[in-house]
């Protein structure tokens, strides 16, 4: 699908000289990829990993919170020119967007949340974020589910008893373990969701945009900038 609007003039010269930014869109929850601080500004490692491809490409940004399934229709349509916050690279996505080379890998394991002596996944009723890796691979597994808009209210729904289980990104999480033991749940079941790994993703065919984006980030694994941030948010 081609993209919509005027995304091809994102790169001309006009736009590098900075009148005219080039729009990131991102979905805040997910520590340490992104998140809101205390002042309610976007921060994490992909804020950085971002802010620095922007300086490195010359490009003028400006962020853009929106909830996780929003992203990839907002860049399909035009609404941002780059999507990201641990977008994982999977084939279904592959044929909606093109993804810059990916910068950072996932655990392919992933954890259900629920209260004690809850049933396993194939007997449950399963919240989980809409747009997510999570969600398809519950649509997969033919597996009954709840979709939720945001992350907080899939823990709402596990925590109040809405639904028995809440699958998403949660075991490397310190938020999501101290809402589990505040709640009075547990880590129950684990399934494996692998991916090629996280990236930006910018609308099909844009590629003067994406060869802006992966030079630079080609250039931030040749110096050791992507090692230090992930070092600086990972370890």
């Amino acid at each position: 699908m081609a993209c919509a609007g005027t995304i091809a003039l994102v790169l001309t010269g006009l736009v590098l000289a900075g009148s005219e930014p080039v729009v990131i869109g991102t979905d805040a929850p997910f520590p340490a990829y992104t998140y809101l601080d205390e002042a309610g500004q976007i921060t994490g490692f992909e804020r950085d990993v971002m802010d620095e491809v922007c300086a490195r490409a010359s490009l003028s940004c400006s962020w853009e919170l929106a909830n996780f399934d929003q992203l990839i229709p907002g860049v399909m349509t035009g609404r941002f020119d780059v999507v990201l916050g641990g977008m994982a690279i999977t084939d279904d996505r592959r044929a909606l967007v093109d993804f810059t080379t990916p910068y950072h890998g996932t655990d392919p394991e992933e954890w259900y949340i629920g209260p004690p002596g809850a049933p396993p996944p194939a007997t449950a009723e399963i919240g989980v974020q809409s747009g997510t890796v999570h969600e398809a691979h519950l649509r997969r597994m033919g597996y009954s589910y709840t979709t939720f808009p945001t992350e907080p209210q899939v823990l709402e729904a596990v925590a109040s008893g809405k639904v028995g289980l809440a699958l998403g990104p949660f075991q490397s999480r310190a938020d999501i373990h101290a809402f589990v033991t505040a709640e009075g749940l547990e880590f129950l079941y684990s399934e494996m969701i692998p991916d090629d790994g996280v990236a930006m993703a910018v609308c099909k065919g844009n590629d003067e945009l994406l060869g802006r984006l992966n030079g630079a980030l080609d250039a931030m694994r040749r110096d050791g900038t992507l090692a230090s941030l992930e070092n600086r948010w990972f370890e």
